[in-house]
């Protein structure tokens, strides 16, 4: 029930609309902390998922694996206005190769890349120079790259994660184009939360963002406390 919820929904859609990403700043303004936002916000709706599975007495959402099966099935009883249902997915389905989108190795291959820059505590930009993302801002980075955006600082390395994985992920009913089949609900923000896989997929990517947060020093007193500021009293 949760992944039908209009309100959800229309969040979700909002927020992408808000901060797209394809935006470029020569647009008018520079987004800012747009990656941290992305982390925050899909993070948000993943542990919220998983508060109302367990105050139904389920487990929390497994994340997805490429060399996995994709457990739960689809199937949408929507319509688009011109073009046909939108495709079902049946349970246990495997991951394959969508023509002209992406293979699976090369995802695997992107999201090791991504991995080995926590595991390093930097990002190599286009220029081949380090950005180092073991401080505050790194998370921010980090989402630009993950999601990604045109702020990442060198896509043509780190590939765009997420973006591809909700196409690979919304066409695995028809991998190869056999059947014309039209785009699936991941492949359109307004509808992508419906399908249950979508929170599977975000608690991979959360997984990967957890990492990083699990690679940093712990926050010292002076960045928690605020000097200088008492309390005289209180109501």
């Amino acid at each position: 029930y949760f992944g039908e919820d209009i309100g959800m929904n229309t969040h979700h859609v909002t927020w992408h609309m808000e901060f797209p990403f394809w935006w470029q700043d020569s647009y008018s303004h520079h987004l800012d902390r747009k990656g941290e936002n992305f982390f925050w916000v899909h993070h948000q709706l993943t542990v919220r998922f998983d508060a109302e599975r367990l105050s139904n007495h389920l487990d929390p959402v497994g994340e997805l694996y490429w060399d996995k099966p994709i457990h739960d099935g689809f199937a949408p009883h929507t319509t688009y206005k011109y073009g046909g249902q939108f495709p079902a997915r049946p349970d246990n389905v495997h991951f394959e190769d969508v023509d002209g989108v992406a293979r699976i190795r090369d995802m695997i291959i992107v999201e090791s890349r991504i991995r080995d820059a926590i595991a390093h505590g930097y990002i190599v930009d286009h220029e081949g120079k380090h950005i180092d993302i073991m401080n505050e801002r790194g998370i921010n980075v980090l989402g630009d790259i993950i999601e990604s955006s045109l702020y990442s600082p060198n896509v043509q390395y780190y590939g765009a994660l997420h973006n591809t994985a909700h196409i690979v992920l919304g066409r695995q009913a028809d991998p190869h184009g056999k059947y014309d089949l039209p785009p699936g609900v991941l492949e359109h923000f307004e509808t992508a939360t419906r399908d249950p896989a979508f929170f599977r997929l975000h608690k991979y990517m959360d997984n990967i963002f957890k990492e990083h947060k699990d690679s940093l020093p712990p926050y010292t007193r002076e960045e928690l406390e605020f000097s200088g500021v008492t309390i005289t009293s209180r109501a």
